[in-house]
């Protein structure tokens, strides 16, 4: 699988948690299968918003991204809300990696408003996908935007959370990744 595959699923299921903190888990949190669909479903708008800020650019005026890639961004957009209470849980599921200090951040986060926590998770996944993003995988974000535009959102979410349980089955949760609850 690509780094640039891997840094995108990467964005979508774990809402930008900063990987130290999975990473350092004793023992990895699971998600359920719908968990991480919700994940996807909120963070598919944020992730796609990354890309066009970070390849537009480089791509130019005829490229997917500049020309529907908005459009696109707008269509996820829809089932973003709805999305937001199961992903909230799941990132907060995910964040606890049981140290007092990733405890007590979590807990100072989880206190926030979802006006303010919502945004927030937001710009870290939109910025993440930037800070991962090199330059010459740009034109393969531009092809899988395309590639993905026709699917309903729904079923987008629905092969990202089978990619990623598939990328699961194959690492058996190994330090710092996410695990599917059996």
């Amino acid at each position: 699988m690509s780094k640039f595959l891997k840094t995108t699923l990467a964005a979508v299921t774990v809402l930008a948690l900063p990987a130290q903190a999975v990473a350092q888990s004793a023992s990895p949190q699971c998600l359920a299968p719908g968990e991480v669909r919700a994940l996807t479903t909120f963070a598919m708008p944020s992730v796609l918003t990354g890309l066009i800020t970070n390849c537009g650019p480089t791509l130019g005026t005829s490229s997917f991204m500049a020309t529907r890639g908005q459009n696109l961004v707008t269509s996820y957009a829809a089932g973003k809300d709805a999305a937001w209470p199961s992903a909230r849980k799941a990132f907060f599921r995910l964040a606890d990696s049981g140290k007092p200090g990733d405890k007590d951040m979590a807990n100072a986060v989880a206190k926030m408003p979802d006006a303010a926590l919502q945004p927030f998770v937001e710009g870290m996944i939109a910025s993440m996908i930037g800070a991962k993003l090199k330059p010459g995988q740009c034109v393969m974000a531009d092809k899988l935007m395309r590639l993905l535009a026709p699917l309903p959102p729904e079923n987008t979410a629905e092969l990202v959370s089978t990619i990623v349980e598939l990328v699961d089955a194959d690492k058996k949760a190994a330090a710092g990744g996410l695990s599917f609850c059996k």
